[in-house]
């Protein structure tokens, strides 16, 4: 079989993105190069990698995205061999695909991202959000190098690296009449209207702490976005369930709301850093991944989490 890497990089760039046009801009060629890459690599498997979505782009076929899952490797595999024979193998550049469980990629990424930009500025990063099970899927698939998200339902291929503890915590409208407790029990408040951040993984989880007291929440308004759920308490709709907050006391249009830690012995979620166990981590990969644990042994994720006082 014939093949360039260049070819490889045209196809994994047009994957990204869904879209040749979207990737000729980003490569800085015209969009013919792009597709001429395609077809000679189609004509010499004799399989098809995209299927052509008139007006709405291009999208890997079952064989093209197998096919791309190997073409990635042996990319990450080259930038890896030229880092080892480089000349200036002192200075770390090049770029990385991280994902992240999306309402944990505010609090996190901006202190990651600046820790990695004052180390290393010739490293770029890319995000992508989703839900914690989608981003495995991208892990596997080859379609990001990183992820940061919570250790769940991992095969044995994912590899998993701790950050950080996340116990649990009520939060609840400023005047709300429990607001001024110390701790909270979810018997104090199964009663009273839940806003519910509806992610799937984070559904699942937080009716698995009202089972652990055999309670079920009354889940009166849901949303998917953190945030949302964050201003819908502050307002006094209801009560919520977080495991994260953000870094910085936010302000509301409406209100504000009060974080009190759950009573122990709830189920508390793992962050860090996941990778494929097979992965040729690239120099750039592996300063993302050093930062981090740098940044857990100093504390910083410390304050976005809450636990109780000692």
């Amino acid at each position: 079989m014939r093949y360039t890497l260049k070819q490889l990089k045209y196809i994994d760039v047009a994957a990204r993105h869904r879209s040749i046009t979207n990737a000729s801009k980003e490569l800085h060629i015209s969009p013919s190069s792009i597709s001429a890459a395609i077809d000679a690599l189609e004509q010499e498997l004799d399989r098809t990698l995209f299927r052509r979505l008139p007006s709405k782009g291009i999208v890997a076929t079952q064989f093209g995205t197998a096919f791309l899952g190997h073409a990635r490797q042996l990319l990450k595999a080259h930038i890896a061999f030229e880092d080892a024979v480089s000349d200036q193998a002192n200075t770390i550049a090049g770029s990385l695909r991280m994902g992240c469980f999306t309402p944990a990629a505010p609090i996190l990424l901006p202190l990651i991202t600046r820790a990695v930009a004052a180390n290393y500025p010739g490293v770029s990063m890319h995000f992508v959000e989703g839900e914690n099970n989608i981003n495995l899927k991208r892990i596997d698939h080859n379609e990001i190098d990183l992820g940061l998200g919570f250790a769940s339902e991992l095969s044995d291929h994912i590899a998993f690296i701790p950050l950080f503890t996340a116990p649990p915590h009520i939060v609840v409208p400023f005047d709300h009449p429990l607001a001024n407790r110390s701790v909270l029990s979810l018997k104090d408040v199964h009663k009273e209207p839940m806003v519910l951040l509806d992610l799937e993984q984070t559904r699942d989880y937080m009716f698995s702490l009202f089972a652990e007291d055999n309670l079920t929440p009354r889940v009166i308004y849901s949303s998917k976005s953190a945030e949302m759920v964050r201003s819908m308490v502050a307002s006094g709709l209801g009560y919520s369930i977080f495991n994260l907050r953000p870094l910085k006391k936010q302000q509301y249009t409406v209100g504000d709301l009060v974080r009190i830690p759950l009573t122990s012995g709830y189920r508390t979620v793992e962050f860090g850093i996941l990778h494929r166990v097979d992965a040729v981590l690239s120099k750039a990969d592996q300063v993302v991944i050093d930062i981090c644990i740098r940044l857990r042994d100093e504390g910083a994720f410390d304050n976005a989490v809450l636990g109780l006082n000692p």
